[in-house]
């Protein structure tokens, strides 16, 4: 399934019209699809004058001379139409279909008729609403949400939706049922925009695809998920499973390089190596026997790390001079996939210029307060667009924490669909850290790894949260194996 939010759904649409199709003719497309999903006699459409409008007036056409019965509503509000929306209306007038003009004066004559009918179409505003519904917009859809016995279809989105948030504004339809065109918009991943949406299905035009070209997302669920995951080998032994190096911890702060340490343990790698402070080993050596320690020097050299297939740097490093001076030489001195997370990512937000010719891979893993220091943006940014971008502009493959966490190169980029509120507790970021890095070691691609890493992450959260209020990172760390286990059997 595609994603998109509402700058990424107006690059496509704009796509479109470049490849060669005209306007008129995407909309009649898209009333196509929209077509299939009407099965009642009687209709009333409640048009906007851009082109979610036209979408509605071009279907109203169609059940028309299908000889539904079918009530057209504009707003007499000063805007001026869109191409297609004047197109298509003036069809409307040819067809010699009843059409009412809405204004103050009418409006409650207008509800009255729409209560005769057995569906209220909304096809007011599309995706790019900015704002909450005004004047007598407002106005009419709070009437319409108190037609409890009118089902209510939105084109796209519900107006007053916000398409990136899910989040309504002051003036929200209360639909029954979204059909949404193209893809699924970023909003309604936010399961409370639900209340507002209804059913929501997907449609899509009969027309060139242009996701790949304008970097929509997908939703990575485990359809798409246990195809990455690898069965271990026959006569595997623990070289076949990858050398990690923890650059992590410090007198501080012991916890995080705890827990990472044994994520990565559990997900399967086959030696791990924390490099961390002698209080961290102390620790440690109780906490995960299985890993292996080494005593971080006070300067690194190229040979410490010769042996690694993949090194994470950052959690519970802390922020000493000594801990720049370990994420610079990292940068410096290694070649290996590497893992960014936690203190590393602060470090490396007011020097950004040590991602510069790194050829290699690169996995930063913010939660939403470290990306504001990687990449300034304001509450209002779309952010799936800004992510993207930023993975793009310093190629790094970018996993943005947080509900249906990000995951992007720049150029693929995807939602993961597991995880949840309970899951919001201190050190949990560690063990992400630490599964993304062990399944980089073992070989897999780094944007798989990624994927994989986030999606058993939730998914053991979610197995978690059956049945707990909150769920423990220490403890989401046992269930891995077996998190593991289910998603390797579950390919069939």
């Amino acid at each position: 399934m595609k994603i998109g939010s509402q700058s990424l759904m107006q690059k496509y649409d704009q796509a479109l019209l470049d490849y060669g199709y005209n306007i008129v003719e995407l909309v009649d497309k898209a009333s196509d699809c929209l077509l299939k999903h009407m099965h009642k006699q009687s209709y009333s459409f409640l048009c906007g004058p851009g082109n979610n409008g036209a979408d509605g007036l071009s279907l109203a056409i169609k059940l028309c001379k299908q000889n539904k019965e079918v009530r057209v509503y504009i707003f007499d509000d000063g805007y001026k139409l869109s191409q297609a929306n004047q197109y298509y209306l003036n069809q409307c007038y040819e067809n010699h279909m009843k059409v009412t003009l809405l204004s103050d004066d009418n409006m409650y004559d207008a509800i009255e008729e729409m209560k005769q009918t057995q569906i209220i179409v909304d096809a007011m505003f599309g995706f790019g609403l900015n704002s909450s519904p005004r004047g007598l917009y407002a106005s009419i859809i709070e009437q319409i949400n108190q037609l409890y016995d009118n089902e209510i279809i939105a084109v796209d989105i519900p107006t007053g939706l916000d398409c990136n948030s899910g989040k309504p504004y002051q003036s929200v339809v209360f639909a029954s049922k979204t059909i949404s065109l193209t893809a699924y918009k970023d909003g309604f991943l936010n399961p409370d925009s639900s209340f507002f949406t209804g059913k929501v299905i997907v449609e899509t035009l009969d027309a060139k695809d242009m996701s790949d070209k304008v970097g929509l997302y997908e939703y990575a669920d485990e359809d798409m998920v246990k195809n990455i995951i690898k069965e271990r080998k026959y006569d595997g032994h623990k070289g076949d499973y990858g050398r990690v190096a923890l650059i992590t911890g410090c007198s501080d702060y012991k916890g995080a390089s705890l827990l990472s340490a044994k994520s990565c343990v559990y997900s399967g790698s086959g030696v791990v190596t924390v490099i961390t402070d002698e209080k961290v080993i102390d620790s440690l050596t109780s906490f995960c026997p299985e890993a292996t320690t080494q005593k971080r020097p006070l300067i690194f050299r190229k040979e410490d790390f010769i042996k690694y297939q993949a090194i994470l740097i950052g959690c519970g490093l802390g922020q000493s001079i000594d801990s720049y001076r370990y994420v610079s030489d990292v940068l410096t001195l290694t070649y290996q996939p590497l893992v960014i997370d936690a203190d590393a990512l602060t470090i490396l937000s007011s020097n950004m210029e040590w991602l510069k010719g790194q050829n290699r891979s690169i996995i930063l893993t913010p939660h939403m307060g470290e990306f504001k220091r990687l990449c300034d943006f304001d509450e209002k940014t779309d952010m799936l667009s800004t992510a993207s971008n930023f993975a793009r502009l310093y190629h790094v493959i970018l996993v943005l924490k947080g509900p249906h966490t990000i995951v992007t190169n720049g150029y693929e980029s995807y939602r993961i669909s597991s995880g949840n509120k309970a899951m919001s507790v201190g050190g949990m970021g560690d063990v992400l850290a630490g599964m993304i890095t062990s399944f980089v070691g073992q070989g897999y691609k780094p944007l798989d790894a990624a994927i994989l890493g986030v999606y058993l992450h939730g998914k053991a959260g979610d197995k978690l949260a059956q049945n707990n209020y909150s769920v423990i990172p220490s403890k989401l760390i046992e269930t891995i194996p077996s998190t593991m286990y289910e998603l390797l059997h579950a390919k069939g």
